[in-house]
């Protein structure tokens, strides 16, 4: 399987297909079978014109969301994208309008997987716009990486409580210990996964 990263070029002028590992039949389909963007889609399939208020005003605020962007929504092989252009006009990006079904597997490879190396809220929103739009991916992007487990067992908690200082009188070596198990990291070659951390608190 392919990238799904695979991006378009800074100046591009013609839409770009899905991403390899879905067909454009794929993606319609998954298009349609969404709620908020199939009464867009069925719209821009019949007619360019945009849909009056009458129309529109009976549907889910996320697809009124989307046709407040009908400008910039069009078609390629019968798959909806939105085209972005820099505020210079020096730049253009067509953007896959991303149904709900397909949501997970996109954040997966943007976050979860070894091109996307667990990075924070901003480089995975960075990663995902480059080639997707949907309604709400900022809070979608800020919840699959606030409930990462993996950055959640490595990065731990924003705010940590601090314990008093405390004084603590030891007379010789091994009298007394402190004891940390960190982890559970990536299981090593010697199938090890939670290291230990022994500290003595006698000093000279």
């Amino acid at each position: 399987m392919l990238s799904l990263f695979t991006f378009c070029s800074a100046q591009e002028s013609e839409t770009r297909g899905p991403p390899d590992a879905w067909s454009s039949c794929e993606i319609q389909n998954a298009q349609l079978e969404d709620p908020a963007i199939k009464p867009i889609l069925e719209k821009k399939l019949n007619s360019v014109d945009r849909p009056s208020w009458q129309e529109i005003s009976p549907e889910s605020p996320a697809t009124k969301r989307y046709c407040a962007l009908w400008d910039s929504l069009h078609l390629k092989d019968g798959v909806l994208y939105r085209r972005w252009e820099s505020d210079d006009g020096s730049s253009c990006r067509w953007h896959l309008i991303l149904p709900k079904s397909r949501i997970p597997e996109v954040l997966r490879e943007a976050h979860d997987s070894a091109s996307g190396g667990h990075f924070g809220v901003k480089k995975t929103l960075n990663k995902t716009r480059e080639r997707f739009y949907w309604d709400r991916l900022r809070t979608d992007v800020e919840k699959w990486c606030r409930e990462c487990h993996a950055c959640g067992a490595r990065k731990g908690p924003k705010t940590r409580t601090k314990g008093r200082l405390q004084r603590y009188n030891v007379g010789a070596p091994f009298e007394r210990m402190a004891l940390d198990i960190l982890g559970p990291f990536p299981i090593t070659t010697k199938d090890n996964r939670c290291p230990s951390i022994n500290g003595l608190f006698y000093l000279k």
